[in-house]
């Protein structure tokens, strides 16, 4: 199973070649989006100007990319994994931003690998097995 970050499904919603590739690469039915992937990427798109050629084709892209896999929601044990990983990172001192920590906590819940080209930011949570969407395919 595989949980797509926000940063991972912006490289999709791009057209990155690299990005295109890799979820060509995954069996449509073990990919998934969840709710707060959605709602940055909606904060995104509203940042944008209404009606603008970029506008209409990124706000395209996310509907073909919401049509296309299967999606999942904020759950008791996301919430419980969410508890636990805010709380240690703030006593490590290396906390993240809520959003991300949701995503992070929706993957190991899951469990799944998380896509994203955020490697650094997202190995602070012990467990988590990561994806690097970052750059060009791996050789």
């Amino acid at each position: 199973m595989l949980l797509l970050d926000t940063s991972a499904a912006s490289e999709f919603m791009h057209r990155r070649p690299s990005a295109l590739r890799r979820l060509r690469d995954e069996d449509p039915s073990t990919v998934y989006l969840c709710t707060p992937v959605a709602a940055e990427i909606c904060f995104g798109l509203s940042r944008l100007e209404a009606g603008s050629r970029r506008h209409r084709l990124l706000t395209c892209e996310f509907g073909r990319l919401r049509a296309a896999l299967r999606w999942t929601d904020w759950s008791e044990p996301a919430s419980l994994a969410f508890g636990h990983w805010k709380a240690t990172l703030q006593q490590r001192g290396t906390p993240i931003e809520d959003l991300d920590l949701a995503i992070a906590s929706i993957a190991l819940s899951l469990p799944a690998r998380l896509a994203t080209c955020n490697m650094r930011h997202f190995a602070r949570i012990d467990d988590l097995e990561l994806v690097d969407w970052s750059g060009s395919d791996p050789s």
